[in-house]
């Protein structure tokens, strides 16, 4: 299973990230931060186990085009399909459909595809492949040095209930890494959309947007609608121009968090969403320093009639050199009369510093644009270090560009970090002193569904936060 130790060292790397523009120039001087990488909290050990029940199966000769076709296999419930270590011209998974159990595809040894060459996935149900089959080696799936624009990872037709795990990219310059167009027309059925799709502790260095899912909610249709996508633990860095990370086009309860993106969009100046998505759901305990970009642009509707949340909490967004922390905003192409909604949306508990505007636009917290009917509170939010320009220059906090005002209390902002009683630009740890120290609303007053969303009840750190009295900011 996976090297603790390495795992570690890996995550206490920062990242950051933005839109949708190829990276042609990615990987070239990149300049190192002097200050010290924040330590970030050490995610849960999988606790996925593998049934003792399970039929092992043995594939690949560490070389060439490698096809593994559940119908040709005979799999029909729990199963092992190990890969022998090696550099693979291609890889193709299909038509493992599984009603019960799971099938875990897993590396035996380390397994590459060097090149522009491609992993194939289709017709997939509750699979999962992962790169943590060999102890002592992290990542043990590994695409890298790619030029090409086609995917390393395509996924197509049917995907369920399917996770991607321990598996990193480095010097992949191509527009999504991980690429999903269903084109599937949603009319409410389960066959007209996927869901439960997981991916979970993937590096990348060096690559162009990471995970594309094609979609879209216009013209009275809903196309490549995916549900519960979980995009968690993931480490990216060091890419020049990379735009946006995560782009989902069409996505229902997104559940965005614990990523951490550094240096990335030094030579992007496009308006870039690190994490650009479109739908609605939660983005939380995330870390993003050094780049280009709101940290998400969040286009908001709900696919129905019942109005959504998207919740935006707990998250670091620091060093800015364009852009606000955050984008919100809804569109009236995207409202189809007895198809989709508004969103409602909260913003709370997330600490923003030194973020620079681009020209005239200014840079504070969020940006709202307004939700087509939909109402946005913005409290327990601390900032420092901004410059304001252009007309919006007396709110630090948002800006708002929509035809309804926000409810917006108990924020704060500061001039320095010093001033805030940040006691180090690293951790971003409070002083005993600090102004935001215990002077939150309480949270227990916000209609937030504690239950259901388990980590506002802690900070970025995994430490306890008091419901009715918590520090304002990401950090208790």
């Amino acid at each position: 299973m996976v090297n603790a130790l390495r795992v570690n060292l890996a995550l206490c790397v920062l990242v950051v990230f933005c839109a949708c523009k190829k990276n042609p120039n990615i990987g070239t001087d990149i300049t190192k931060p002097e200050t010290e990488i924040p330590v970030i909290p050490t995610p849960p050990k999988d606790s996925v186990e593998i049934p003792g029940n399970s039929k092992v199966i043995e594939v690949g000769t560490g070389s060439g085009n490698l096809s593994i076709d559940g119908k040709t296999l005979g799999i029909t419930g729990n199963t092992v399909i190990k890969i022998k270590g090696g550099s693979y011209s291609d890889i193709q998974i299909a038509n493992i459909v599984l009603a019960n159990g799971t099938a875990f595809v897993l590396n035996d040894g380390l397994v590459e595809i060097v090149g522009n060459r491609q992993m194939t996935l289709s017709n997939l149900k509750n699979v999962t492949i992962s790169g943590n089959g060999t102890p002592g080696i992290d990542k043990g799936f590994v695409f890298r040095d790619k030029s090409s624009d086609a995917a390393s990872i395509q996924l197509k037709n049917d995907i369920n209930d399917f996770t991607l795990k321990y598996v990193s990219f480095s010097n992949v310059n191509t527009y999504n890494a991980i690429q999903y167009n269903s084109e599937k027309v949603y009319n409410g059925s389960e066959s007209s959309y996927s869901k439960n799709l997981k991916f979970l502790y993937i590096d990348a260095v060096n690559t162009g947007t990471l995970i594309r899912f094609r979609g879209s909610v216009e013209n009275g249709t809903i196309t490549g609608l995916v549900k519960n996508v979980e995009v968690a633990y993931l480490n990216f860095r060091d890419s020049r121009a990379v735009g946006s990370v995560v782009a989902l086009e069409n996505a229902e309860a997104y559940d965005l968090h614990n990523n951490t993106v550094q240096d990335i969009n030094q030579s992007n100046d496009n308006h870039n969403g690190i994490f650009y998505v479109q739908g609605n759901g939660k983005f939380y305990n995330n870390l993003i320093k050094n780049h280009q970009g709101n940290a998400i642009r969040a286009w908001a509707y709900s696919i129905g009639t019942t109005p959504q949340e998207v919740l935006i909490f707990n998250n670091i967004v620091i060093n800015s050199r364009m852009y606000s922390g955050f984008e919100l905003q809804a569109f009236e192409r995207n409202m189809l009369p007895g198809k989709t909604t508004f969103v409602n949306a909260k913003v709370f508990n997330n600490t923003c510093g030194n973020l620079l505007p681009k020209e005239q636009f200014p840079a504070q917290i969020l940006d709202l644009y307004g939700l087509q009917g939909g109402k946005t509170d913005i409290f327990n939010n601390l900032g420092y270090k901004f410059t304001l320009v252009g007309q919006n220059n007396t709110n630090f906090i948002y800006n708002d560009m929509g035809p309804t005002p926000p409810n917006a209390f108990n924020n704060k902002y500061f001039k320095t970090a010093a001033e805030a009683g940040i006691v180090d630009e690293n951790k971003l740890m409070l002083g005993a002193n600090s102004a935001a120290k215990n002077a939150g609303a309480a949270l227990t007053s916000q209609n937030l569904q504690i239950s259901a969303t388990p980590a506002i009840s802690f900070d970025i750190y995994n430490t306890p936060r008091s419901l009715s009295k918590p520090s304002i900011g990401a950090v208790e």
